[in-house]
C-alpha cells in the first residue's frame, strides 16, 4: 500500500512538471483555436504556402512573366481585404460568446449580431466574385478552360 501512494505522488509530481514545463514554453498570446499574436493558423499557412500554390498554379495554366506578376499583385491585394473580413468575423464571433442570455435584449442583440454576419459574407462572396472576374481578365480563354478544369467538382463542406 505505502509503495503504491509513493508511486503514485511520483507520477502525478513528474505529471505536473512536464505540464509546467509545456506551459513555460509554449510562446506568449496563445488565444482560443491557436491564434497568435502575428496572425493565426490561417494566415501562417497561407504566408507558406501561397508561393507553392502560385508555382503549381503558374506551371499548370502556361503563365507568362506578365501573367505570374499581375496575379501574384491581385492575390496579395487580396489578402488584405480577407485578412480584414476574418478579422470581423473572429469579432462577431467573439461577441455571440460573451452575450449575456439573461439580458432584456438578448434576443435583438443577436439579430445584429446575425444582420453583420449576413452583411460580413455578403462581402465576402462579392470579393472572391471580383477576384475570380479580375483573374480571367489576366488568362487567355485556353488558360481559363484549364483553370476550371483543374477546380475540383466536390462540393467543400
Amino acid at each position: 500500500m505505502r509503495k503504491q501512494l509513493i508511486i503514485g505522488i511520483t507520477a502525478a509530481v513528474i505529471g505536473a512538471g512536464a505540464l509546467t514545463a509545456g506551459i513555460a514554453s509554449a510562446k506568449d498570446g496563445w488565444d482560443r483555436c491557436g491564434d497568435r499574436q502575428g496572425g493565426g493558423r490561417y494566415e501562417q499557412m497561407d504566408s507558406k504556402h501561397s508561393g507553392m500554390r502560385m508555382s503549381a498554379m503558374a506551371e499548370k495554366l502556361g503563365l507568362t512573366d506578365a501573367q505570374k506578376t499581375q496575379m501574384q499583385e491581385l492575390f496579395q491585394n487580396q489578402r488584405g481585404q480577407m485578412k480584414d473580413q476574418r478579422s470581423g468575423m473572429r469579432e462577431m464571433h467573439t461577441a455571440l460568446r460573451d452575450l449575456d442570455v439573461n439580458a432584456a435584449d438578448y434576443d435583438q442583440q443577436v439579430a445584429a449580431l446575425v444582420t453583420k454576419a449576413q452583411e460580413n459574407t455578403a462581402q465576402m462572396i462579392t470579393m472572391r466574385a471580383e477576384q475570380k472576374k479580375a483573374m480571367f481578365a489576366i488568362l487567355t480563354p485556353e488558360q481559363q478552360q484549364k483553370f476550371m478544369e483543374m477546380r475540383p467538382n466536390k462540393p467543400r463542406f
